[in-house]
Parts: structure tokens; C-alpha cells; sequence
């Protein structure tokens, strides 16, 4: 099994849905999960690339992750629009269900 794989993370996501779900809005707390999910990975995968390039210099890894910062936020920012306009998800379960994704991948970390 994965060491970095987000478990606390995914316990709130999980719970969140759970809770939305008693007010019919499960699936948009799933998609602001999965969205906070997908950051969660492009952020692991980024973190591995720099550790396993170790030959690069300040300035190529300052530059990467700068694109790597704005790559995330515009796909979050994407995903949020998407559901809000293209797929009518109710706002509110949606950004409770992202936020507390985030919350969790803090505490991921900090453990």
C-alpha cells in the first residue's frame, strides 16, 4: 500500500459526502472532493519529480513550481466553473466538499 496516500483526507471527503448527502447534494460534495483529490495528486507527482531531479538548479526549480502553482490553480478554478455552470451542482456542498478535502490534505501533511 501507498505511504502517501491521503487517509485523513479522504476520511473528511468521505464524511462530507456522507453529510451532504442527507440534504440530496452528495454528488456536489463529491465533486469539490474529487477536485481537492486531483490537487492532492498533482501536487505528490510535482514533489516527486523535483526529489528525483536532484542535478537541478534554483532557478529551474523556483520555475517549476510556479507553473506547477498556476497549472493547479487554473485546473481547481476550471473544475469549480464546470460544475457550477456546465453540470448545475449545488454551490455550497461543492466548496464544503473542496474545502474540507484541503483541510485534509493539511493534516496529511502535518502527521
Amino acid at each position: 500500500m501507498n505511504n502517501n496516500m491521503p487517509k485523513i483526507q479522504l476520511a473528511i471527503v468521505l464524511t462530507s459526502i456522507a453529510y451532504f448527502s442527507t440534504v440530496d447534494a452528495g454528488i456536489s460534495a463529491f465533486y469539490g472532493g474529487a477536485i481537492s483529490l486531483i490537487n492532492t495528486m498533482l501536487i505528490n507527482r510535482h514533489t516527486q519529480k523535483c526529489s528525483n531531479n536532484m542535478t537541478m538548479d534554483a532557478q529551474t526549480s523556483v520555475v517549476m513550481m510556479v507553473v506547477s502553482v498556476i497549472t493547479r490553480m487554473m485546473m481547481v478554478a476550471g473544475l469549480i466553473l464546470i460544475g457550477f455552470f456546465l453540470l448545475e451542482l449545488n454551490s455550497e456542498a461543492l466548496i464544503f466538499g473542496l474545502v474540507f478535502g484541503l483541510i485534509g490534505f493539511l493534516i496529511d501533511k502535518v502527521k
